[in-house]
């Protein structure tokens, strides 16, 4: 079984670990990668990693909410609500996060010489690695790679442009700026985007959701400071997600074919042209120069990818094969996002990860 094989490899890789950062390194990146495989295992794999290494409880947290952040009320009450608070997550009370992972496993071998050895060792586990599970598409379908040929060569690209130039600049500036600043730029942009998540919510009928978006962006833009402290959170206006994709969703339409974009990264077809759309509905589409507007648009994307370089450092580690890693992790995102949140209670997701199983 995928969640034996998680458990018994985490609680044997982390039994031995120090407090230096490398082995922080490679204990979150095991936790994240056990996720990654099965995320029906996500309360047994953080509790077996904070129960081994409980001197790391504050980083499995940190590391595996940035990186699920979908996950991330389920992770904080797994780690025994002794880790750092995760900025990005809403409260576990929020109305939008009140889920259990979504009911699916993605397709992510085991990646480590030792975890590979620990299962094999198992009575039950056989010599050779566990079969792939093709993961559910977030629309009820299965991950459709088509075009996996032009997406690999797209990816190379991507990713030689991220390790050399956006990974130094964001490692540059989560160096340099102090935690509350990185806070409040978060909050800033998030605050930026609500003008379209608003346009989101309407186009969707979610007349309620529309009202929270527009009391959250009143109270964040004017006691909040133009968004750079959230403020709305604890008045009760949780924060979610809106996207023209999930708007195509809601409607009916297919996820369609995996594309990797330029740049952008993992995607579909249906969230692609959601995407180019988003821009349409965004004030300062027309509201600035096209220089300034990417001047924005780019210190968002550092920004946003500064939350994510432990996460995606420690995937590129633990993983076979990066690519599908990341693939299966966007669909896993992905598929939580376009329920603004909102997921099915543990005993139905329970019962949805044993029929994979």
């Amino acid at each position: 079984m995928v969640r034996e094989q998680g458990r018994f490899a985490v609680a044997t890789q982390l039994a031995p670990t120090n407090g230096s950062r490398q082995a922080e390194a490679q204990v979150t990146g095991i936790v994240i990668a056990a996720i990654a495989e099965n995320p029906a295992t996500v309360t047994e794999v953080v509790r077996a990693g904070v129960g081994a290494a409980p001197q790391f409880r504050d980083a499995i947290q940190r590391s595996a909410s940035a990186a699920f952040p979908g996950f991330a009320p389920t992770i904080a009450a797994a780690a025994g609500g002794g880790g750092a608070a995760v900025a990005s997550a809403a409260p576990a009370t929020s109305p939008y996060y009140s889920y259990s992972p979504p009911p699916y496993v993605v397709a992510v071998p085991a990646p480590s010489a030792a975890m590979a050895t620990t299962v094999a060792a198992a009575p039950r586990a056989a010599a050779t690695p566990a079969p792939i599970v093709a993961a559910p598409a977030p629309d009820g379908g299965t991950e459709s790679d088509p075009l996996e040929g032009v997406n690999r060569a797209i990816f190379a690209v991507n990713d030689v442009a991220d390790r050399f130039v956006i990974r130094p600049i964001a490692w540059t500036y989560g160096t340099i700026a102090p935690d509350p600043m990185k806070r409040s730029m978060r909050n800033f942009f998030r605050n930026l985007g609500s003008p379209v998540r608003f346009v989101n919510d309407v186009l969707q009928f979610t007349f309620e959701d529309a009202g929270v978006t527009v009391a959250r962006f009143g109270i964040n833009t004017t006691v909040g400071v133009l968004g750079l402290f959230e403020v709305a959170e604890g008045w009760g206006f949780p924060h979610h997600p809106a996207d023209f994709g999930q708007t195509l969703h809601s409607h009916g339409v297919g996820a369609g074919p995996y594309i990797v974009i330029p740049l952008l990264g993992p995607s579909t077809v249906r969230d692609g042209l959601g995407t180019a759309v988003d821009v349409f509905f965004d004030p300062l589409t027309y509201a600035l120069d096209t220089y300034p507007r990417l001047g924005v648009t780019a210190t968002n994307a550092i920004v946003r990818r500064e939350q994510l370089i432990e996460p995606l450092d420690d995937l590129r580690k633990n993983s076979i094969d990066y690519y599908a890693a990341l693939r299966s992790a966007y669909y896993q995102d992905r598929a939580v996002t376009l329920r603004k949140g909102r997921g099915a209670s543990p005993a139905a997701a329970d019962a949805a990860f044993a029929d994979f199983e």
